[in-house]
């Protein structure tokens, strides 16, 4: 006996398709058909021949077999909600007959569709086996609607009969059948899957993908804890419509019902909290008491479904928690009373949507059967938050791209003016530079040369000094004069340039009073220490011990050395004459001020005379 084809497949081809337009073109009118089928009732001949049967005969029977004709069955409405019309029966398996005619023996295959049917149902055409909707270990969920083949052979003209067979442990439940050829049936079916599944399961994909974006969003912002609770409603929504997706549970069903359910009341709480966060409120006390009720009506409802504890089972937990829906549509109303911004009016509107239709599909029972648009009510309330949400989160970078740029704009400026305030100070601090040097070298000037052109002025007049006398001195301040010019030079903080200039200065003068120079000076490390005023300060040491020299040492010889000591942190300046040395009397303050121009300059100086000449050292830091 050929069986029934079940899933989504039968409706769109199979994967090995080789034309994906076909499919979306089929998709396409699988839409069209169901809004077609919402405007007006179909009209087609092909329609006409479709039997809708919305009573049968029931019959309570354990048997496997369509029970006999003369059996006590009786009349019996559809849809069939065992827990209404029989609560204390605990019996798991029951019959329904349904009677139609046919006017001759059918010549095409013949097609029964079932809109709902739990747990699983079992079809059977004059006795003949058709198909079933599941195993009774594996019940497929009752959201799928349910469609068989019924074979020409299996029906005849006149009077027929369909027998329908629910089995299985758990909530029983049938809704009105459709029998008739399956060209005629089809349609139908199909604009159920679509409007019963398919789209069930696109908003469902949907939800699951806005609440991933937004739990994104909130992990690069976690202060924003409105977008954590709005992807966490989304991701609960897609929990909640999970059975769309799963014909056949992978748990246990009580365990499958309290997964949905989980996802039922979480989508109700998190938007709870959404709506706080979106209208600004902050009312942590009210918020720790709405998770407090919620997690004890939770809890009850999970344990109602799961059979935890004895006598909730029936209770219907889902209906305080359905509070919590006139709580969060009164917050955004609230927020559009205060604030009537056209997001908020439509935040509010979409809302309401849900609560509408929420109160009529559960608050009024709705029937069983029906076409459940609490699964789809849901979704304008989303899209519209989605866009808010969507809208924030750009006006947000655009005031961050903003505020970088005003940012960046303002750092530009300070960088302007901090560059002119350097250069300010770059001039102060070169002025400055030039009018201490100039200070310092009319200070020299006027201690050294200005001094001794006074001095030797006033004796001129005199008469105190022949012309011979007069030519030294003013060829001493000439010497005296270039050292000050030398000591102006860039040294690069090179030794040897300084002791260079000063070569050329005192070479020529030796060789006029017969004494031999013997120069010895080598490389050393650069030396921090030689600012121009160092500078003058080394050369006037070397010159007053060159000029002690010619005049006391009776030398003929003078040597000149550099190098460095053995530890390596001083570098020295040697002057060495093989002269007759100093006496106590020739000290006076000549070496008194080399000694202090030498700790001027960090320096030590040490002399030391002997009866074959005197031996000077000038030790200067290297770092």
């Amino acid at each position: 006996m050929k069986r029934a084809s079940w899933g989504l497949s039968s409706l769109c081809g199979t994967s090995s398709s080789h034309d994906l337009g076909m499919r979306a073109r089929r998709c396409l009118l699988f839409g069209l058909c169901a809004l077609l089928s919402i405007a007006r009732p179909a009209t087609s001949t092909a329609a006409d021949t479709v039997l809708h049967l919305p009573s049968a005969e029931f019959l309570l029977s354990d048997s496997n077999e369509p029970p006999d004709a003369d059996a006590a069955w009786q009349p019996q409405a559809l849809p069939d909600l065992w827990a209404d019309s029989r609560p204390d029966v605990k019996q798991q398996s029951g019959w329904y007959r349904f009677r139609f005619d046919l006017a001759e023996q059918p010549d095409q295959p013949y097609a029964v569709f079932i809109t709902r049917v739990r747990p699983v149902g079992e079809v059977f055409a004059n006795r003949n086996y058709i198909g079933r909707s599941g195993s009774i270990a594996r019940p497929q969920n009752a959201v799928y609607p349910q469609y068989m083949f019924i074979p020409p052979a299996a029906l005849h003209a006149g009077a027929n009969e369909l027998f329908v067979r629910l089995v299985g442990t758990g909530a029983h439940a049938l809704t009105p059948i459709a029998v008739g050829e399956d060209l005629a049936v089809r349609p139908e079916y199909e604009r159920r899957f679509f409007w019963q599944v398919t789209g069930v399961q696109f908003c469902s994909a949907l939800a699951l993908l806005w609440g991933v974006f937004s739990l994104l969003l909130w992990l690069r912002r976690r202060d924003d804890t409105i977008y954590a609770y709005f992807g966490l409603s989304a991701l609960c929504w897609a929990i909640f419509t999970s059975n769309y997706f799963v014909r056949f549970p992978p748990v246990p069903q009580p365990w499958w019902e309290a997964w949905v359910d989980v996802g039922a009341y979480g989508k109700i709480m998190f938007m709870t909290m959404f709506a706080l966060r979106f209208a600004g409120l902050d009312w942590p006390r009210i918020e720790r008491g709405l998770w407090c009720v919620f997690a004890l009506l939770m809890g009850l409802g999970l344990a109602g479904d799961l059979d935890l504890i004895a006598g909730i089972g029936n209770i219907e937990w889902w209906r305080p928690v359905f509070a919590f829906t006139i709580a969060y549509v009164g917050i955004f109303a609230y927020t559009a009373w205060r604030d009537p911004k056209v997001e908020n009016v439509l935040v509010t509107l979409a809302a309401s949507v849900h609560l509408f239709d929420g109160s009529y599909q559960y608050l009024l029972s709705h029937p069983f059967g029906h076409l459940r648009l609490d699964l789809y009510d849901f979704l304008p309330l989303n899209l519209m938050l989605v866009w808010i949400l969507i809208d924030r989160f750009i006006c947000a970078l655009k005031e961050a791209q903003k505020l970088n740029a005003e940012l960046e704009q303002r750092v530009a400026q300070k960088h302007a003016e901090l560059e002119r305030n350097f250069r300010q100070m770059q001039q102060l601090e070169q002025r400055q530079a030039i009018a201490e040097e100039r200070q310092r070298i009319m200070s020299d000037m006027h201690d050294g040369i200005g001094g001794q052109l006074i001095s030797t002025l006033s004796m001129v007049e005199q008469g105190a000094l022949s012309s011979a006398e007069v030519a030294t001195v003013l060829r001493e301040c000439l010497e005296d004069l270039r050292l000050t010019i030398d000591s102006l030079e860039p040294t690069d903080n090179d030794l040897l340039a300084v002791l260079g200039n000063l070569r050329y200065r005192l070479d020529g003068r030796l060789k006029r009073c017969g004494i031999r120079l013997d120069w010895q000076v080598k490389e050393v490390p650069r030396l921090a220490c030689l600012t121009p005023q160092n500078v003058l300060h080394i050369l006037r040491i070397l010159q007053e011990a060159l000029t002690n020299v010619l005049k006391h040492a009776d030398a003929d010889s003078v040597s000149v050395e550099t190098g460095v000591d053995a530890l390596g942190a001083h570098a020295y300046i040697r002057v060495r004459d093989n002269g007759k040395g100093f006496r106590g009397d020739h000290a006076g303050h000549g070496l008194a001020n080399m000694r202090q121009r030498a700790r001027s300059v960090g320096g030590k100086l040490d002399i030391t005379p002997s009866p074959t000449g005197t031996t000077l050292e000038l030790l200067l830091p290297v770092a």
